[in-house]
């Protein structure tokens, strides 16, 4: 396992993660073991708190409240990350990239990305999204994305629910560190692939 000590740098870069579930928290996990900090913003009501997981291949059945703790865990073991709780009031554009305005004042950053959920943040029009119909129940809108989570707006990247992904915790989780592996790819110039090492 990579420690944070043998984390090879990155050029300087700061990730803003609007929502703190699965595809959030797994984009800032895998920006931080690549050595790229993030801050996410969560108001703490991740439909995980109400789920079972079990569709985690590999790995037995966990309660999501669990999983939000161990993925907490894992991000602060590796560090690079900074957990802001509370409603954003509000997302914009700033001189070079993006702030949020959160319960703790304003925050700056390279990138934006939104991982809020079956809930869109309201700041999404003010940015000019491109945005579709929902594809499943209960989520009232879609950002428009490309493979790697990118949207209409340069900059700015949308994973799990929000971005048209099926609710189940692995998928949105595999669109949050597709995002993180678009953006540390572009910073480092060439294509990252995070991987563990099997220590002997």
């Amino acid at each position: 396992m990579t420690d944070a000590s043998e984390i090879v740098p990155t050029p300087d870069a700061h990730v803003l993660i609007v929502g703190g579930g699965t595809s959030g928290l797994t984009c800032s996990l895998f920006l931080a073991r690549a050595g790229v900090t993030s801050t996410i913003f969560d108001q703490n009501r991740s439909i995980l708190k109400r789920a079972w997981l079990h569709n985690y291949p590999g790995v037995d059945s966990v309660i999501g409240t669990n999983w939000l703790t161990n993925a907490h865990g894992a991000i602060d073991k590796v560090g690079h990350a900074t957990f802001v709780e509370g409603r954003v009031a509000a997302v914009g554009v700033a001189e070079n990239g993006y702030y949020v305005d959160g319960p703790d004042g304003r925050v700056d950053g390279d990138y934006l990305v939104i991982a809020s959920g079956q809930t869109p943040t309201p700041f999404i029009e003010g940015l000019g999204l491109e945005t579709a119909d929902p594809v499943q129940p209960y989520v009232l809108t879609n950002i428009v994305v490309d493979r790697w989570g990118a949207s209409s707006v340069e900059g700015v990247y949308a994973c799990g629910v929000v971005a048209g992904h099926p609710s189940q915790a692995v998928i949105c989780a595999g669109s949050g560190a597709n995002v993180a592996v678009r953006i540390v790819s572009l910073l480092r110039g060439e294509f990252w692939v995070d991987h563990d090492e099997v220590e002997s």
